[in-house]
């Protein structure tokens, strides 16, 4: 084995084992430390649960009644006459709803276009320009425990279109 193989082998038992005797080498009770970490994080856990089902029902709704391809079909009219492939519309709505959905659709575009294909790359771009919004903004302001978040997913959603028109045009630098 090389020597990096090694050190990527090594690395993580060592921290595991150098961590904990740090703490308790400078007198930290590391256990009951453990402990009340752990209590923290299932509270955490608990504290947001609400508000991750209550995202995950209304994205759910928001597919099955059919709204999103609605949206799609739409935005695909106006962004097809300005040079935006149609494959890749269904990822600009996914994207910010469901990280998996988002990745599914790229999957697709790639098996149907090729990984190295115009298509293929701008959706690549795109699915690396923004983040799962409703899932990240749900997460943190149920952890923070603020209830109106409105004006941060227009910020977070405004982030993602300016995300998308990036990658758009760095596309289109690279195949023009």
């Amino acid at each position: 084995m090389k020597a990096i193989e090694l050190l990527g082998v090594y690395v993580f038992p060592l921290i595991i084992v150098a961590i904990p005797l740090y703490g308790w080498v400078r007198g930290v009770r590391v256990y009951e430390a453990f402990i009340r970490g752990a209590e923290e994080g299932l509270r955490l856990v608990f504290d947001t649960l609400p508000y991750l089902v209550a995202i995950f029902v209304a994205l759910s709704c928001f597919r099955s009644s059919g709204a999103m391809s609605l949206l799609s079909r739409c935005l695909e009219t106006v962004l097809t006459p300005l040079g935006f492939p149609p494959d890749v519309v269904p990822l600009l709505i996914t994207r910010p709803i469901s990280g998996s959905g988002a990745l599914a659709i790229t999957a697709e575009i790639m098996r149907a276009r090729g990984p190295d294909s115009p298509v293929g790359i701008l959706a690549s771009i795109l699915q690396g320009s923004t983040d799962t919004t409703f899932y990240v903004i749900t997460l943190y302001l149920g952890s923070a425990g603020i209830k109106r978040g409105r004006h941060a997913l227009v910020a977070c959603l405004a982030g993602d279109l300016a995300g998308f028109c990036a990658g758009y045009l760095v596309w289109r630098v690279m195949f023009r």
